[in-house]
Parts: structure tokens; sequence; C-alpha cells
């Protein structure tokens, strides 16, 4: 998926996010956090800036 949405990472984010949220809506009995490290905890992040 990194590959195919290597020009918009942003757009991958949004649609694993989706995914995350249908997710969370069938498998109710998955905590939150474990789906979500599993559909976005894995998306490269840039590193952050302190200003």
């Amino acid at each position: 998926m990194l590959e195919e949405f290597r020009r918009d990472r942003a757009a991958l984010g949004v649609y694993l996010a989706s995914c995350l949220a249908a997710a969370s809506d069938e498998l109710r009995r998955v905590p939150v956090s474990v789906l979500q490290q599993r559909f976005t905890g894995w998306l490269p992040r840039p590193p952050r800036h302190s200003f």
C-alpha cells in the first residue's frame, strides 16, 4: 500500500482510518487501541518540528 499511495500519504491515512472505523464497528470486542495500531500504527510519520 505504501507503494500504491507513495505520492499521497495523507490519502493513505484517510483510507486506512475509514477501514479502522468500519472494523471497529464490526469487531466490537477488540479494543480500539489494538485496531488503531493494526490499521494505522505502521504508517511512517514525518519528523516532528519543535518551534
